[in-house]
């Protein structure tokens, strides 16, 4: 049988690290080992049952239908009040994109405005598939260092040439939990509207804040901002609804209907039943959001005094639902999580997935139980 070869392109394409792990993690569970899988960006807990109501419903309702490309107008409607009610920000529903999960959005964003050779700033670390995308969309990922994981005014300046198109932004940010105040941001504001270049912003972990901390939309920044700001979201991580696919885009209107257009060639509509579970989501009782937020709370908590006790460098996360910490030294980040795998159980994902090596991702989506298992390997790693 003749063994096609694959183009260039896709070979230049790196799979995501995170989801590999997390697939190896879950091959070794079917061979009955247990493991304590840190691996991936997913909530622990069952999607709320008002949602999975709203889906099972649409079912006996035959919600089984394409629909518009950009969405059903309920929903779209819905995400224009969210905006404006949480988020201090102005849409129509013409303004509005939603898609198979921010992942889909993301893409769809960057692959509208972005030509050949144009460069995208994406500020480390950062979530993996930025870059990729961006190679997807066949423009150049400009990967800038940060201070201390804060975003740096002056390195993003430095970055910037006559081949900028775009700046992603990511806050609260995946992997480090550090969320961008208000100064830093007014900071990134002046360079978009002196250059004017187009933001890209991933907000999906919004709503996991800890210790009174406060999220800022980058495009409510600034009136002008909004005609250079694609904001990006979605009901993922804030409602345990990971599987449902549905994220969602805010923007000009002129960029919204082109994203539309390609993705009327890729996947046309979202999920008639994940858009009705979403619409139930953002409209309906929010009470099941603060009982998972107050349980991240006590086991990062928990994470960061073990951590500390233990003398281990780390972030302490202040959103999100991930703890980003330093590793031993001796061992690069890739060999560190590979020996906690082989050797320990443990599944993590090294820095390098997020441009920053010698830094290990944990997410605490995992029930406390097996994080208090967990860490106790990583300190007798450490140990």
């Amino acid at each position: 049988m003749r063994k096609f070869v694959l183009s260039q392109f896709v070979k230049s394409i790196d799979p995501s690290a995170t989801m590999a792990i997390n697939e190896k993690a879950k091959r070794l569970q079917a061979e009955e080992i247990k493991i304590y899988n840190f691996s991936a960006g997913e909530p622990d807990f069952p999607t709320p049952e008002n949602i999975k109501e709203a889906g099972i419903d649409a079912i006996k309702n035959n919600f089984t239908k394409y629909t518009s490309v950009r969405g059903i107008s309920k929903l779209l409607e819905a995400i224009c009040q969210k905006l404006k009610k949480e988020n201090n920000l102005n849409y129509t529903p013409e303004e509005i994109i939603v898609g198979n999960g921010a992942k889909e959005i993301l893409y769809l964003s960057v692959r509208t405005v972005c030509e050949i050779g144009d460069e995208i700033i994406i500020l480390a670390p950062h979530w993996g598939t930025f870059p990729e995308q961006v190679k997807l969309a066949g423009g150049k990922p400009v990967i800038v260092k940060t201070d201390d994981f804060r975003p740096s005014a002056k390195e993003i300046k430095k970055a910037i040439t006559n081949r900028t198109k775009a700046i992603i932004l990511n806050s609260p940010n995946n992997p480090s939990g550090i969320i961008y105040t208000l100064e830093e941001l007014k900071e990134l504001a002046e360079i978009v509207l002196e250059n004017e270049i187009l933001v890209i912003t991933d907000e999906i972990y919004e709503k996991l804040l800890y210790d009174e901390t406060k999220h800022y939309s980058f495009a409510a920044l600034d009136p002008k901002l909004k005609d250079l700001t694609i904001t990006v979201n979605g009901v993922s991580k804030t409602y345990s609804m990971t599987g449902w696919r549905i994220g969602y885009g805010a923007g000009p209107s002129y960029i919204i209907k082109k994203m539309a257009d390609l993705k009327s060639h890729l996947s046309t509509n979202s999920c008639l039943i994940s858009q009705m579970a979403a619409l139930e989501a953002l409209s309906g009782n929010q009470d099941s959001v603060k009982v998972m937020l107050s349980e991240y709370d006590r086991r990062r908590k928990y994470i960061c005094q073990e951590f500390q006790t233990q003398g281990i460098e780390f972030i302490k996360p202040q959103g999100a639902f991930y703890v980003f910490f330093k590793v031993n030294p001796k061992f690069d980040s890739l060999e560190f999580c590979e020996r906690m795998l082989e050797k320990f159980q443990v599944a993590l994902v090294p820095g390098e997935a997020f441009g920053t090596p010698g830094w290990v991702r944990l997410s605490y989506a995992v029930e406390l139980d097996d994080i208090k298992e967990g860490i106790k390997r990583i300190k007798a790693f450490f140990a």
